[in-house]
């Protein structure tokens, strides 16, 4: 493995197990305010930081898959976008000519 490779997979784990247990955290919190809270804008108040914590924990997981497979996306990035934008330029490049 090359060392951007070594480092990209380093990155991965950290925040593979963050997300889960971002996410375990926001689901015990959606629990907690949907079954054993009696106030109302307690419950509301743990369900949306319940939410918040998934949507975290969400992030956090894509961010590892992401930084594990970075040289794949950019390589498929620089295949499928930069020939379109080149065959574009190449159709309108002859309008201006004298």
């Amino acid at each position: 493995m090359t060392k951007s490779n070594n480092e990209s997979v380093m990155l991965f784990k950290p925040f593979l197990i963050a997300g889960i247990i971002i996410l375990a955290f926001g689901i015990v919190c959606i629990l907690i305010g949907s079954s054993f809270i009696s106030f109302r804008e307690e419950a509301d108040g743990f369900k949306i930081i319940g939410l918040r914590f998934l949507v975290g924990g969400a992030i956090s997981i894509s961010l590892g898959f992401i930084a594990k497979h970075f040289l794949l996306i950019k390589y498929l990035w620089k295949q499928r976008i930069w020939p379109r934008n080149r065959s574009e330029e190449s159709n309108f490049s002859n309008w201006y000519r004298p």
